[in-house]
């Protein structure tokens, strides 16, 4: 009987260090939850600078459009001048335009590796909050189980009480029958 209330016990032990699993659990989910936001801010930021560097380039891409027409022209003009003096200035200008484009193109090359990176990171928190999830649906149900068992404990504990009442009564009948025996023999004894 002790045994068993001891065991009730410990169930009610691990019923308390599953709660706590599932307090943890809940405060780690919402630290995730934090974490996720964050990330979708920081996201949302990269993407609004992209869209900004993307329409600034688009601008740049427009002048230098038009740089290049007017420096059509102006080779046009220049047309008298030597073909030697005319090809140093087209290179340059080539190597210029070249350098600026090797510039933006780095910075869009990085953008798009941070931007990956965020996307990496979002997948991940978004796995580890699904497996969160399937643990925490786990400890439920073994709640669950736990309390279903502990009722069925608690009715079979009420049911040993019952048993054990009964017993004691039979042994207080027997007790009674036997000092009954005893006294009809000693009657019996003392009429010889």
């Amino acid at each position: 009987m002790i045994q068993k209330i001891k065991d009730l016990m410990k169930i009610k032990e691990q019923i308390d260090e599953i709660n706590k699993h599932i307090e943890e659990n809940s405060k780690v989910t919402s630290n995730l939850r934090i974490e996720l936001e964050d990330l979708k801010k920081g996201l949302k930021e990269t993407k609004e600078s992209e869209q900004e560097f993307l329409k600034n380039f688009k601008d740049n891409l427009f002048v230098i459009k038009n740089l290049r027409e007017d420096l059509g022209k102006e080779v046009y003009e220049f047309k008298l001048l030597k073909s030697q003096l005319q090809r140093k200035i087209l290179e340059k200008f080539e190597e210029e335009l070249q350098k600026d484009l090797e510039v933006n193109r780095e910075a869009l090359r990085k953008d798009a590796e941070n931007y990956n990176e965020l996307r990496k990171k979002a997948a991940e928190i978004l796995s580890r909050l699904a497996l969160t999830s399937e643990e925490i649906s786990k400890f439920v149900e073994i709640s669950r189980n736990i309390k279903k068992e502990d009722f069925e404990l608690t009715k079979f504990a009420g049911h040993l009480i019952e048993m054990d009442k009964e017993k004691l009564e039979l042994m207080k009948k027997i007790d009674t029958l036997e000092r009954l025996v005893s006294k009809i023999r000693r009657s019996g004894i003392n009429s010889r």
